[in-house]
């Protein structure tokens, strides 16, 4: 097997894209350059699709003129932005993993920077949150209106594992600002019956804003420091018999959580937050590409992979 991974555009409107017509395709080896199929099969070819569309590649995403609706200051320089936006745009960013691309309305380009969706309203609301840590977040507040480039998909890492799992038990592990990426997963595997444990670590932020988005009565609570609570983890997961971890936070707590998965259960399955470095989000400019363990280099905007392979 070469390094074909599967992309999260993949047969989406978006497909085939500006790495398909470069001999840059994520999950097609012949759109890699390579002389022999070893897709893996997506569910659809993308080779089929370039030909039939004259080797033209698709228009990309759009950019959505949005308003703002509040700012909620949380202190300790983070913020929530409520912001009304294009239903064709709300709709499309309710999976697990979705963020956009945002700036103020009268800044250039290169003010881009992704957010997570916390969550959506009535197809017609968003929400982020944010912490000011340079002059991209910086310029975010005190304005009214806004560019929005997407949707984008690959937020989080291992998302197809979400799915998979129905009537079980799943633990979800954030740290400060991580918050703003359990939300929809969160909604997600409880429509599929799964029994949701949640741990938090406020953080450097010091303060948990997601009971504003999620009842309290669909998770079972924990609160602790996670590198403090080594033991309390695990018990947790042998006592609650989990079978999918989440985790949102830093590379540092993922590789964390990952010792202790080792430590019981390779089978267990791990899902984490894209921590990547995100530029263009279409896979062209490469500054997301990260190493798997292999050797592999892999495009972390677009490419769906399971966690493990940064760890193994």
């Amino acid at each position: 097997m070469t390094d074909i991974f599967k992309c999260t555009d993949a047969g989406s409107e978006y497909c085939p894209c500006e790495l398909a017509g470069t001999l840059n395709c994520i999950s097609c080896s012949l759109l890699q350059g390579k002389d022999t199929c070893d897709c893996g099969w997506n569910g659809v070819c993308i080779l089929n699709e370039y030909y039939m569309s004259n080797k033209k590649i698709k228009e990309g995403r759009k950019t959505y003129n949005a308003q703002k609706v509040y700012c909620k200051d949380m202190g300790n320089n983070s913020f929530i932005l409520k912001i009304e936006v294009q239903d064709e745009l709300v709709k499309e960013l309710k999976r697990p993993g979705s963020y956009v691309f945002i700036r103020p309305e009268d800044k250039k380009t290169y003010f881009d920077v992704p957010m997570s969706i916390l969550d959506v309203e009535d197809d017609k609301f968003i929400y982020i949150a944010y912490q000011n840590t340079g002059c991209k977040t910086k310029s975010l507040n005190n304005v009214d209106r806004f560019l929005i480039r997407g949707p984008y998909w690959n937020g989080v890492i291992g998302t197809v594992n979400f799915n998979k799992l129905i009537n079980t038990n799943c633990l979800v592990i954030s740290k400060g600002i991580g918050q703003s990426s359990i939300v929809l997963p969160i909604k997600t595997m409880k429509k599929n019956g799964n029994n949701i444990v949640l741990f938090l670590d406020k953080g450097k932020l010091n303060r948990t804003y997601i009971f504003d988005f999620i009842d309290k009565e669909d998770v079972e609570l924990y609160q602790g420091h996670i590198f403090e609570s080594k033991n309390r983890i695990r018990r947790i997961i042998e006592e609650e018999n989990i079978e999918l971890i989440f985790s949102a936070g830093s590379d540092l707590v993922h590789k964390f959580i990952y010792e202790l998965i080792k430590e019981f259960n390779t089978d267990i399955k791990f899902v984490t937050t894209n921590n990547n470095r995100f530029c263009c989000g279409e896979g062209v400019c490469g500054a997301c590409i990260n190493r798997a363990k292999s050797g592999y280099k892999v495009r972390m905007c677009k490419a769906q992979v399971n966690p493990k392979i940064f760890y193994i």
